[in-house]
């Protein structure tokens, strides 16, 4: 049976039920089109829009932890290199006990050395 419909038949969407290692392989799933091979050129961040959608999309009990513009080290740019999201998510694994997982949405530059964030990437990390 494939996750996703394991979700939707045990749990009407949402993450209840679930071990952390399938909701993760489904997160990672369900947000694939946000991120593999795409360059967003937008200044709504919708790129990590698309993963938030797809969190409200899957009925999660998520929240943003924070949001923060960053440099690489060594960098001797005025302008941030990267912007990073802090997530969190709970859920009742499939012991029924309460979990906290974590993850960050990072949006990297791929833009002009004067505006490195006028184009970018999105990658998603769970831990």
């Amino acid at each position: 049976m494939k996750i996703r419909d394991y979700l939707l038949e045990k749990t009407g969407l949402g993450a209840d039920g679930l071990s952390k290692a399938r909701l993760k392989t489904l997160l990672y799933k369900e947000t694939k089109s946000c991120t593999y091979n795409k360059l967003y050129k937008d200044t709504a961040w919708n790129g990590p829009q698309c993963i938030w959608n797809t969190f409200n999309k899957l009925n999660l009990n998520w929240n943003l932890v924070k949001s923060e513009y960053k440099r690489n080290k060594g960098s001797d740019s005025k302008m941030p290199d990267y912007k990073e999201w802090e997530f969190e998510i709970q859920w009742e694994n499939d012991k029924g006990k309460y979990l906290k997982l974590g993850g960050t949405v990072t949006a990297s530059g791929a833009g002009t050395v004067d505006d490195p964030l006028s184009k970018y990437d999105v990658n998603m990390i769970i831990w």
